[in-house]
């Protein structure tokens, strides 16, 4: 092992398993014995009627004299204006928890999946949100897997003590449909990854104690990325540049001023989580269980409902077939059993054979019915979303196989329409 490994090495703190060791005390400084205890940055008690306690902020101010501060979503808040949708500012304070407890769970939390529809939409500022005192480093996209995995092995060895590593501003190349990496979605869910790749070194077993970020505008993820991700969407209208934000710029001057605050803040919710006797969220629903309950239920005792409530959404969205599923649903959801050969049809005419149907069954019509076949058996009885002019439309594709009007024994597949939800109108100016 190299000199510079022993050292990054020596400098990481050991993981901590518990939730208590995630704000561990130390001794007071007079060292006396049963001496009361001094918390590390950002531990303190508080009591209900914000009188002052026995314990210290990390930013060296006595509780009484800020403990509103943990009774509102005030510094996080500031942040968040930006997001303008109040799903999305929940699931962002969830990737703000995520990061604060990454030594727990190794190989079951998400990955951050930022995408916006123009530049200059706030990705990296909800990245660095996120972060916050774990800090970041960021590595390029590239469409070949060996490529990822190297600039990963390399940024994580040269930054050891890091705790987002930053799939940036990631775009798609020429004929690709998503992005996609191998070694991403292994690495998300091995609780204690082998790290090595030609010309970083040698190998180096490490407890998986990072988060993934992936920010992109102009590229849809996998749907493997999807379904072990997080995702925020930014959709500001209008010009970004044109916008004077209330709280200066959010990523260089607002995060760099208030960067304790806000681990305070997030440090407070969970003290407020353990005193509520830690109860989980068992309403949300996602692949990584344990997580989503356990940070849904500190937010839910926090005041703050809905975490993961797009998730769904955003998977139809940001996954193209999926999104293509969801339009051909809206078009045709009239409860009529079809075959393939049908189906393939209707793609055909909205233009949705390259979202749909693998490569290699779309240059003839007997080869597009056997591949949306396969996709359609796929995907059977899951749910799309998809929007009209008018409604939010919400799909089941169902699957049968027998006999329709006196047919011989037949496959069908229909689109049933589970709910709908009207549109509000723009207000008229």
């Amino acid at each position: 092992m190299s000199g510079a490994s022993r050292n990054g090495q020596a400098r990481r703190r050991e993981a901590p398993t518990t939730i208590e060791q995630v704000l561990p005390m130390r001794p007071d400084a007079s060292g006396g014995e049963g001496a009361a205890s001094e918390p590390d940055a950002g531990v303190f008690k508080w009591k209900e009627d914000g009188q002052a306690a026995d314990n210290y902020l990390g930013l060296g101010e006595r509780l009484s004299e800020c403990g509103d501060l943990y009774r509102r979503p005030g510094y996080a808040s500031g942040l968040l204006l930006i997001l303008e949708d109040g799903k999305h500012t929940v699931i962002a304070k969830g990737a703000d928890l995520t990061v604060l407890l990454r030594n727990h769970l190794p190989g079951g939390k998400p990955v951050l999946v930022v995408t916006a529809n123009k530049s200059h939409a706030g990705k990296d500022t909800v990245i660095t949100f996120a972060a916050g005192e774990a800090g970041s480093v960021s590595i390029s996209y590239q469409a070949k897997n060996w490529a990822v995995e190297r600039n990963f092995v390399g940024a994580v060895k040269c930054n050891p003590d890091v705790g987002v590593i930053v799939i940036e501003n990631a775009r798609l190349d020429h004929g690709d449909r998503f992005l996609a990496s191998a070694f991403l979605e292994r690495f998300a869910t091995d609780p204690e990854p082998m790290l090595f790749s030609t010309g970083t070194g040698p190998p180096v077993r490490r407890r998986n104690d990072l988060v993934l970020a992936i920010s992109t505008n102009f590229g849809s993820v996998s749907e493997d990325i999807l379904n072990r991700g997080l995702p925020v969407h930014l959709n500001p209208v209008g010009n970004v540049a044109d916008r004077v934000s209330p709280i200066g710029n959010p990523r260089l001057e607002y995060l760099p001023a208030n960067r304790e605050p806000i681990a305070a803040e997030l440090r407070g919710m969970i003290e407020r989580w353990k005193a509520a006797g830690r109860p989980l969220d068992h309403e949300v629903r996602h692949p990584f269980s344990v997580w989503a309950r356990t940070v849904g239920g500190i937010l839910r005792v926090n005041g703050f409902r809905d975490f993961l409530a797009n998730y769904g959404v955003r998977k139809t969205v940001d996954d193209p077939l999926r999104k293509g599923l969801g339009i051909l649903g809206a078009a045709h959801h009239k409860n009529r059993w079809l075959q393939a050969s049908d189906w393939a049809k209707f793609a055909t005419d909205l233009g949705l054979v390259k979202a749909i149907i693998p490569p290699a069954d779309q240059d003839s019509e007997a080869g597009r019915a056997r591949g949306i076949g396969v996709v359609f058996k796929a995907h059977r009885d899951e749910t799309f979303e998809s929007e009209t002019e008018e409604h939010r439309l919400r799909f089941r594709l169902e699957k049968r196989r027998g006999r329709f009007d006196g047919s011989d024994v037949q496959v069908r597949y229909r689109f049933v329409l589970v709910d709908q939800e009207a549109l509000p109108l723009d207000a008229v100016q």
